[in-house]
């Protein structure tokens, strides 16, 4: 490993240039000179909370994309009509209708953005068209509204589409709507589009609109039309467009119908993209693509991605890309196989599990499965679903940090007991290894239990051991202990039988790339996310080795935001540079008092004192030591530079610490349900929130 190597795995963040251009997902498909062009008109702009961007009847100077922080959209009497949060923009409305802002926006924490000048981000429309389409096909639908709405509408429309799962598609957009319509409580309504001559919902009872008979029919006439469904959700078939052009204004003014009687419209798209689905798709906010598990890495689905976004300006994260469990890939699930997701293609957002059960109830005469079995595997997946498409999405960043990570142990206490919803966690190092045994089943208690069984006397052989030590050439230690130790509480169990999604971040150690694993093994990769460098042996994966993954990303909040996680909660237990001088301080005193109360013991006990003393100051400097403080010095950086994108942030340090302490659990769970406990409110009102 070569110094350059090395050292940039402790590069510090800059929060003014934390996020590069090329990450952000509205410019994450364009080129190198399409990204110097913007890099050019753009300046990072920061934000307090409380900050006024823009006033209703201001005019347009400026476009806005939230790098940091979370930013309110209000009404003219201050009602709150969304959250934006990081990767969302806002003022594109009013640049393109040449109008004022029908909104007022607010910095609702600290933040930080990008803003292009009016000038040159009409400049940049022309210069570069897939952006331009981007931002003209998620303006379309909300036109129909009528211009004055078009900044604050709330209704989102959704494409649900497939290769070679059609059946699956169907019930998963039942599934979907039901669970939008009774849990959400959202106004759904869900569009069956048939192509010409297709008959696909033929055990309706009601007929299909045909598009091109839109403009000769009444609102009433159309409501007729309307179906009641078995889960709260209203249903409409949608035949053929006709002509291309007539079918595109007709599909528009029948958005514009609906606009303002649902929450969300979703299109349940024809097997082949016939017009009516292009059209359908030109018109939709955000795509969920289903395929099959011995089809997600094929050829034709990543030319259908790579459509979506070149054709239609769908950035990567408006497409949701789910993959469906076939009748025998259960037997695969179990594959104790490490496996990531492939960076050729749109990671997996979400596994769809199979269940017989819910196949068996897609017929209309019965209620959704997610309805009756809210519980089971496929209807978890659906609320996880559903919960990130309404942006009520939880997600918890547990952080890397040695022995005080048993701090997380106290966090999920509160959170298990106060029932707040977790839908994703995302762990680096012990948070990985908290994280990903809570996900497993394990109560917070139970995992109290587990670590106070780790004591002075028998902690070293319960996770290390000295079968383990090794020639430290890779490590002083392999790693195989912890394994089995690990072993005895999750089995070979894998991240498809986890209660939630768990995202585990490791390093590459040759190349510095961070690496998120959410497939295969669960021992494996949390071996891998705790390999810390220099202490254990890295983890050799195909042909790579890994190491800590503290290491590039100690509190991964990008991890969850790359999943659409729009409310997120952070718990970074690394010290400040304060705290490390008060933890030293603390020592310091610690040890004069045992210095005045040896003053008065006899000469045998004062010479063992001082002898003791000279051993500890002679190792107190050992390997250990500078290893993992000069990797905690550095990651606290990283790590605080990566709360800035958190909502919440919880901040459990002691004093009276030290990070080898693993069998010293009590304290550090104590004091992480105690700063919890402080930040409860702050919490609920987060998840309260619409």
């Amino acid at each position: 490993m070569t110094p350059f190597n090395f050292f940039q795995f402790f590069k510090k963040s800059d929060p003014k240039t934390k996020i590069p251009v090329h990450e952000i997902p509205l410019f994450s498909s364009l080129g190198p000179a399409e990204l110097n062009l913007i890099e050019n008109k753009i300046r990072r702009v920061e934000y307090k909370k409380g900050d006024i961007i823009y006033r209703i009847g201001e005019k347009a100077e400026a476009f806005y994309m939230i790098l940091l922080g979370r930013f309110r959209v209000m009404g003219s009497r201050g009602e709150t009509f969304t959250i934006l949060s990081q990767g969302d923009y806002f003022g594109e409305s009013s640049i393109l209708l040449g109008r004022p802002h029908s909104a007022t926006v607010e910095a609702k924490s600290d933040g930080l953005v990008l803003r292009i000048d009016k000038k040159d981000f009409q400049e940049l429309l022309s210069e570069i068209p897939s952006l331009s389409l981007h931002l003209s096909r998620t303006l379309g639908h909300r036109l129909t509204a009528g211009a004055s709405r078009a900044e604050v509408t709330k209704m989102r429309v959704v494409a649900i589409c497939d290769y070679e799962v059609n059946f699956e598609k169907s019930l998963f957009a039942r599934n979907l709507a039901a669970w939008l319509a009774t849990k959400a409580k959202k106004k759904t309504i869900l569009l069956g589009l048939e192509a010409k001559d297709q008959n696909r919902f033929s055990d309706r009872t009601k007929d299909k609109l045909p598009l091109v008979e839109f403009h000769t029919r009444t609102h009433d006439e159309i409501g007729k039309l309307i179906q009641e469904e078995k889960g709260n959700f209203q249903f409409l078939r949608v035949g053929s467009g006709g002509e291309s052009g007539a079918g595109e204004t007709a599909l528009a003014s029948l958005l514009g119908f609906l606009i303002d009687r649902y929450d969300f419209v979703l299109f349940d798209l024809p097997a082949q993209l016939s017009d009516i689905g292009v059209k359908a798709l030109q018109h939709s906010d955000q795509i969920y693509f289903l395929v099959g598990d011995r089809n997600q890495t094929a050829s034709k689905v990543s030319a259908f991605l790579k459509e979506f976004k070149t054709s239609f300006g769908f950035t990567s994260d408006e497409i949701r890309f789910l993959c469906c469990e076939e009748q025998n890939s259960v037997k695969m699930s179990g594959s104790s196989a490490l496996s990531m997701q492939d960076s050729s293609i749109t990671p997996v957002f979400s596994i769809l599990p199979y269940d017989s059960a819910a196949y068996s109830t897609s017929a209309a005469d019965l209620p959704p499965f997610v309805l009756q079995n809210p519980d089971n595997a496929y209807s978890k997946a659906i609320r996880f679903i559903g919960r990130e498409l309404t942006g009520k999405a939880v997600g918890l960043a547990l952080g890397s940090g040695a022995a005080y990570g048993f701090a997380h142990i106290g966090v999920l206490r509160v959170l298990e007991r106060e029932q707040i919803p977790i839908d994703m966690i995302a762990g680096s190092s012990i948070g990985a290894l908290i994280g990903g045994m809570w996900g497993s089943g394990l109560s917070a208690d139970e995992l109290e239990k587990i670590a106070l069984g780790l004591d002075r006397k028998t902690t070293f052989f319960k996770i290390i051991g000295f079968r383990d030590v090794s020639l430290p050439h890779q490590g002083f230690f392999k790693g195989h202990q912890v394994s089995r130790f690990l072993r005895g509480y999750l089995g070979r169990k894998t991240f498809r039988e986890l209660n939630l999604p768990v995202k585990i971040v490791t390093t590459n150690l040759f190349t510095g790339e961070e690496m998120i694993f959410d497939g295969g093994d669960l021992v494996e990769a949390i071996r891998a996310s705790i390999s810390i460098p220099g202490i254990f042996h890295p983890l050799k994966w195909q042909d790579q080795y890994l190491i800590d993954g503290g290491v590039v990303d100690p509190l991964p909040v990008k991890v969850l935001s790359r999943y659409g996680i729009k409310k997120i909660i952070a718990v970074n237990v690394l010290s400040t540079s304060e705290d490390h001088t008060q933890r030293y301080e603390f020592y310091e005193a610690k040890k004069k008092q045992l210095e005045d109360m040896i003053r008065k013991k006899d000469f045998l006990s004062r010479m063992l004192f001082q002898m003791k003393l000279r051993i500890q100051k002679r190792f107190r400097a050992n390997v250990f030591n500078v290893l993992m403080n000069t990797i905690q010095f550095l990651e606290y950086g990283i790590a605080e530079s990566s709360a800035g994108g958190a909502d919440i942030v919880i901040h459990p340090v002691l004093h009276d610490s030290h990070w080898a302490e693993f069998y010293s659990g009590a304290k550090f769970i104590k004091a992480g349900e105690e700063k919890t406990r402080e930040q409860l409110a702050e919490i609920k009102k987060l998840v309260e929130e619409t």
